[in-house]
């Protein structure tokens, strides 16, 4: 069982990230009774969090997301439970890269949303972003739009039903060809590869230079698979920004492997993309990688390469 105090986060994490600062959990506990009932309480009188246990884990998330941005989110049975401080790394490398463009109203893309549909909230509730969530599971899709109107943003975020769980843009745009044009695209793709026999079985870290992560993983099959893992799935994200160029101004995606970055890379280089920038996101002992890439003559903003 992993347990966790209080004791600071790993250093890198984005400077606006609020949970730099490690939460109180003692006091979360007091003001939350839900998250009460799942803690432990140590002799001290702290409160300690079990991060192996999945009730736990989603009912910290839940609680965190109310505290600090006062979002009342659901999750579907089974499904993926986010961790809060990563999507706020990648929320904030986004603005990063939305700042020199100096717009009056931005407008994202959120590839898959899942149930929770957590980066469209948090855009939308922080920033006042206009998303456009797409996803092609049922069940999370009701979950999304549930969490949506809960929380009052049903004027700044549409969950789209992708009718084909093969298109990552195509479906939408094909559909709303009179739509407007978007300023980013997000993704947390699905991390295994479903040809393998043992999907979850393979070991992606050295252990004696990157710990074992603690949070307890979550997600179904669908969200955390797909054919020839996240390589695979963000190429065709590639494959899809070739032709709709002009309709996303900075395509970006996250990776779970430090391995597949420079695949990534590479596949972009043989596309002749040459606007590309990468930064990574460190939170605990989990490390995750990104890419952004833009057909626009500007630059990617330079600023954006580091989440530390």
């Amino acid at each position: 069982m992993v347990k966790r105090k209080g004791k600071a986060l790993k250093f890198g994490m984005h400077p606006r990230n609020v949970l730099r600062q490690p939460p109180d959990y003692t006091k979360l506990a007091i003001k939350y009774k839900d998250f009460r009932q799942v803690c432990q309480l140590e002799l001290t009188g702290k409160v300690s969090v079990d991060f192996r246990n999945e009730k736990t884990l989603r009912e910290l998330t839940k609680t965190l997301l109310k505290e600090y941005f006062d979002l009342d989110v659901n999750f579907a049975p089974g499904s993926l439970v986010p961790t809060l401080a990563l999507r706020l790394n990648y929320i904030l490398w986004l603005e990063d890269l939305m700042e020199p463009l100096k717009l009056e109203e931005i407008r994202g893309i959120d590839i898959g949303c899942g149930s929770s549909c957590i980066y469209s909230l948090l855009g939308a509730k922080k920033n006042g972003w206009h998303m456009l969530a797409l996803e092609s599971k049922l069940l999370n899709i009701e979950y999304a739009r549930e969490n949506v109107k809960r929380n009052q943003l049903q004027g700044l975020i549409d969950v789209f039903a992708q009718p084909d769980k093969n298109s990552i843009f195509k479906s939408y745009f094909l559909e709303k060809q009179q739509e407007t044009d978007f300023h980013f695209c997000l993704c947390n793709p699905p991390f295994f590869d479903s040809n393998l026999p043992n999907p979850f079985g393979g070991n992606t870290r050295n252990p004696e230079r990157r710990p074992a992560p603690n949070n307890v993983r979550t997600g179904s099959q669908e969200e955390l698979t797909c054919v020839g893992g996240e390589v695979q799935f963000v190429q065709r994200i590639i494959d899809e920004s070739l032709e709709n160029q002009q309709r996303v101004r900075i395509f970006t995606t996250m990776l779970g492997v430090k391995a597949n970055v420079p695949k990534i890379l590479d596949y972009l280089k043989e596309r002749q993309v040459a606007n590309v920038s990468t930064t990574e996101f460190h939170q605990g002992h989990t490390t995750r990688w990104a890419v952004a890439w833009s057909y626009h003559s500007e630059p990617l903003s330079q600023a954006a390469t580091t989440s530390n």
